[in-house]
């Protein structure tokens, strides 16, 4: 018969190993809700998207194959529809429209395939002007995709495309404007097969030529005054100015005067 001690001994030993097996058990379940929770947040991401959603990304997966039909006439439906569904999405953007956010896995493929057409092609213009707006949230950051495929595309009026797309394409204006005074005729980083692959002075001024306009008519005169400021224009902002909007202009320029060196 083992002596008290012992007994105590061996109580103490029973109670830690019921505790060791309870706490492998415990981080067992905890594993086992973590790949049940992992494995659920995936379908629930599937599951939250509506009817109306599916449709909508079904839809846009369609269209981007038929932009890859060898027919061009499918083609270029298809090139309406995406244009169509885009340009009703981020007229107003407040976050990230629906049709980006589904377009998004197919950016590659459209850019890759994009590579593969004649620079003399109708489809090849005009989806240039569909994947100018989309690299707006899928084009690599400083590589200027947006501008580079806005030249090469069909030099329609950008507005319909929104003031956020706009707004994106003033700042890669300014930022190629820096690169063409020093001398660099390489395009951006990025996009393939650019049908004009050095990008001019006249190429950026006629941009800006198109962006200042809408940004006063939109009552962005600050975001006018910013874009002549870094191409060195600020004296073309005098021909948009009239009795509604010179405060703003005016007030506008004295603060900007603060950061201009002598």
């Amino acid at each position: 018969m083992p002596s008290e001690p012992a007994k105590k001994v061996e109580d103490k030993s029973a109670v830690a190993n019921k505790d060791s097996k309870d706490n492998k058990d415990a981080a067992n379940n905890n594993k086992d809700g973590a790949a049940a929770k992992k494995g659920g947040k995936k379908k629930d991401d599937v599951d939250e998207l509506s009817p109306e959603d599916l449709k909508l990304k079904g839809d846009l997966e369609l269209m981007v194959q038929r932009v890859q039909d060898p027919t061009q006439e499918i083609q270029l439906a298809a090139l309406d529809s995406l244009t169509k569904e885009i340009r009703s999405s981020t007229s107003s953007m407040t976050s990230v429209p629906k049709p980006l956010k589904f377009l998004r896995p197919h950016y590659a493929t459209l850019t890759d395939y994009y590579a593969t057409l004649p620079a003399s092609s109708q489809v090849k213009q005009r989806l240039s002007d569909v994947l100018s707006v989309l690299a707006l949230t899928m084009g690599k950051e400083g590589a200027r995709e947006s501008l580079h495929y806005r030249l090469a595309g069909t030099k329609e009026p950008f507005g319909v495309w929104g003031h956020e797309y706009v707004r994106n394409l003033a700042g890669e204006v300014s930022g190629e404007y820096d690169v063409v005074q020093e001398g660099a005729t390489t395009p951006a980083e990025g996009v393939t097969s650019t049908p004009a692959p050095k990008i001019t002075l006249d190429d950026l001024n006629a941009l800006v030529n198109e962006i200042v306009p809408f940004c006063v008519e939109h009552n962005a005169e600050y975001e006018a005054v910013d874009l002549l400021l870094e191409v060195e224009r600020p004296e073309a902002i005098k021909q948009y100015i009239d009795e509604n909007n010179y405060q703003r202009v005016c007030l506008y320029l004295i603060y900007c005067s603060y950061y201009v060196n002598e």
